[in-house]
């Protein structure tokens, strides 16, 4: 099983503190939390616990094909966008896939267990050359390329002309496209980026989304796939029923619907992250490398401190941080650190700052 930030159960074990002593830098959630009206709608709907929750996912659909301008037939929830991954490895039968590393770990795992071989390249290690002209030289040999857009945990950012070129390639290929966009919501401007409405053009394209980072829904469990009608009916028998919760929902349906709380999000998160970047880009061990979503990726520089044991020494001081060694293409010299509000950024910095 792969190693994810978020574990809080293994950090109170750990460090023997109690949750209310924990700042969790090392899962990428919106600082703010949840919007007071999903609390208020669960509420409200409490009684619905008794109930099988709609398989077909009906409302939250109507909902979502408002919220993005697709149509309801281009949509599939999930319980998460991770159960959506390997899905769409199981429905399209991938056996074959090229995947960019650093890049979230459930890609490769979703491959190996359907008895398929992953081709990595690593784009981190190939920068500043042109990652695009990289990943071209590699698709005769896949079915399935996936990226993620912004990258976890690196930050980097493809334009969707950059993709747009590459789905056309992918095409000509045969090979399906998979972008994750689990982060787009916090990134500015995301339209420049976001390959959401090219699935009307691209029938090998599908893109993913989650509710659970800008949301900040990650106990409730739903993420989305946008993907032409082909596609998503190729995909939807292979549905467990009842798979997504009638809470999950509920709270989606709630918070796409505040306009207010979104906007405020956006705007606490480019201010916060933009103070936060400035402050570690001061601690002299540390190259904090420019964010596009709602964190920040640092290399530990000149052998200062191996990740392990700086997470270590955070997370016995109650900040937990993500060690970014266990990414594939990434060692001992990378961490992730999660924005968080500014009075909790600003205690990090602070033990940051006690390592000389």
């Amino acid at each position: 099983m792969l190693c994810h930030g978020g574990n809080i159960e293994e950090a109170i074990e750990k460090y023997g503190l109690k949750n209310k002593d924990l700042i969790d830098f090392s899962a990428n959630i919106n600082p703010l939390g949840f919007s007071p009206a999903v609390k208020e709608n669960i509420l409200r709907n409490i009684k619905k616990i008794s109930d099988y929750p709609d398989p077909e996912c009906r409302n939250i659909k109507k909902s979502l094909a408002a919220y993005l301008g697709v149509p309801r037939e281009y949509l599939l929830i999930g319980n998460g966008s991770v159960e959506l991954i390997f899905l769409i490895v199981s429905a399209l039968k991938l056996k074959r896939a090229l995947i960019p590393i650093p890049a979230f770990g459930e890609y490769e795992r979703a491959i190996e267990l359907s008895g398929g071989k992953n081709t990595f390249l690593d784009l981190f290690g190939t920068m500043p050359r042109k990652p695009m002209d990289e990943i071209k030289k590699y698709l005769g040999r896949v079915d399935s390329l996936f990226i993620c857009n912004p990258n976890n945990p690196a930050g980097f950012l493809f334009e969707r002309k950059e993709l747009e070129c590459l789905a056309e390639e992918c095409a000509k290929m045969g090979i399906f496209l998979v972008i994750d966009e689990a982060f787009m919501d916090f990134v500015n401007e995301p339209d420049k980026f976001s390959m959401i409405k090219s699935v009307y053009r691209k029938k090998n394209l599908l893109v993913l989304r989650s509710l659970t980072k800008f949301f900040a829904l990650p106990g409730l469990r739903i993420g989305y796939l946008v993907a032409g009608r082909a596609l998503i009916k190729r995909i939807s028998p292979f549905r467990q029923p009842w798979a997504v919760n009638s809470f999950a929902q509920i709270a989606g349906i709630q918070a796409i619907k505040d306009k207010s709380f979104i906007e405020e999000s956006r705007s606490y998160m480019f201010r916060e992250r933009q103070k936060l970047f400035d402050a570690l880009n001061r601690i002299k061990y540390l190259k904090p490398y420019p964010p596009s979503a709602n964190f920040i990726f640092c290399e530990i520089l000149k052998g200062k401190i191996k990740s392990h044991r700086l997470c270590d020494y955070c997370g016995r001081r109650g900040l937990l941080l993500r060690d970014c060694s266990n990414f594939r293409g990434l060692d001992s010299r990378f961490i992730r650190i999660a924005v968080r509000k500014d009075n909790e950024n600003k205690k990090l910095i602070k033990v940051l700052q006690e390592i000389s």
